[in-house]
């Protein structure tokens, strides 16, 4: 027998837990709700952060707030007070927990613990199918790389891929109000590279080893380079290990998929959340999920594809055509941007919450030449012309999207 659902999320992860969440708080908090997640989501499996002016979505989850941030590389350290916004970390498990606890003095959103195998629409019904049982919804919301959730490959195929140690010194060292948000005080081999350092006590930090490129390192390559950095530029001979992390999210100007048929509709990562030059995904996921609550309540048809304006896809893909065509500058790209403007301006700007005269002070400050040239490979891209643009490259095969919810 299938069982029927108002709605039905599939994945209940960030983008699944927070539409469940919106739900709730909304005027549709009596309908039917299922999750579906095959994982328990009872381990801290990763981290979010983000910067917001105002209070944070769900403060109460909040693990640390910075007032300040820096950018650091050999010629000094840049940035500061980040001016009304402030950068906060959202811990999985902590996420988790206080969702879930939120939600469960709703009898009506239940939880599976099961492994989706196919989503289709029969009969203007969706229908989830699991190892266990077939489910159906009025409509369906998916954060999961099911087979034909991904979209086809784009123009600019990277991955931002990472792995960071929670480390204790067992003294103190750090200031907790300050983080690095990036330190390029590393080798750039022919692709982009750098840590950033987020302290949340005195003693205590979150140390992160991040890379742009196609695609990923050999394992021992990330914890090499996280031992390396953390006793040589920082100078710690004596810490401990707490947790590990590791992942990639997708670097792509991709089109991704808003909806697999009228009642099946795509979420998250698998969304088109995930700004594509910077990897952050939680703040968008919250104004996807508040998108989608707002329409619902209005009697509309959900979509899930987040206004945007088109310059930003534009200046997106200058920055990904650098980045994947000659990796190691983006460290003098960075540089650039965060030695001669504001870190408040400049967070804002990659919020895509700018103005074109602000953006065009930015892009004043950033390396012309090396842009004209991006700009260039464009434009050979948008007429056809892959191996005009790309002469090195244009044999090589595309990389595999492997988004990360």
């Amino acid at each position: 027998m299938v069982r029927e659902y108002d709605i039905i999320i599939a994945g209940a992860g960030a983008a699944g837990l927070s539409l469940a969440y919106h739900l709730s708080q909304s005027s549709l908090c009596e309908l039917d709700v299922l999750l579906l997640d095959a994982d328990p989501k009872n381990t801290n499996d990763r981290t979010w952060c983000f910067w917001s002016e105002g209070a944070p979505p769900f403060p109460e989850a909040v693990f640390h707030t910075w007032e300040k941030l820096y950018f650091q590389d050999e010629t000094g350290r840049y940035g500061g007070q980040l001016g009304p916004l402030k950068y906060h970390m959202i811990r999985g498990l902590d996420f988790y927990r206080h969702v879930r606890s939120a939600l469960a003095s709703r009898s009506n959103f239940e939880f599976r613990q099961e492994r989706i195998e196919s989503i289709d629409e029969k009969s203007g019904r969706a229908i989830v199918k699991t190892q266990i049982g077939a489910y159906s919804g009025r409509h369906v919301f998916n954060s999961c790389p099911l087979p034909g959730a991904l979209p086809a490959l784009g123009r600019y195929q990277l991955l931002q891929h990472f792995a960071g140690w929670w480390i204790e010194l067992g003294k103190p060292v750090f200031s907790s109000a300050e983080g690095t948000l990036m330190d390029f005080r590393t080798a750039q081999p022919g692709d982009c590279r750098f840590f950033y350092v987020l302290p949340v006590s005195p003693s205590r930090a979150l140390v992160e080893f991040t890379v742009f490129s196609p695609s990923r390192l050999a394992a021992e390559a990330y914890q090499s380079a996280l031992k390396d950095y953390i006793e040589g530029q920082l100078g710690f001979s004596q810490y401990e290990v707490l947790e590990k992390e590791e992942g990639a999210i997708p670097m792509t100007d991709a089109a991704f998929k808003n909806r697999l048929s009228p009642r099946v509709h795509q979420i998250g990562t698998v969304g088109g959340a995930v700004k594509p030059t910077t990897g952050y995904a939680f703040s968008r996921i919250q104004e996807q999920a508040r998108q989608v609550v707002a329409q619902l309540e209005a009697g509309q048809a959900p979509d899930t594809r987040l206004p945007s304006q088109a310059r930003f896809a534009f200046y997106d893909q200058l920055l990904l055509d650098i980045l994947e065509v000659e990796g190691f500058r983006g460290k003098g790209v960075f540089h650039r941007l965060f030695r001669h403007n504001r870190i408040g301006k400049v967070l804002k700007f990659l919020s895509e919450r700018s103005n074109p005269v602000a953006e065009a002070r930015i892009f004043a400050t950033l390396p012309v030449p090396l842009f004209l040239k991006a700009l260039l490979r464009n434009l050979q891209l948008r007429a056809g012309s892959y191996a005009a643009a790309y002469p090195s490259t244009a044999a090589a095969a595309p990389a595999t999207l492997t988004p990360k919810q």
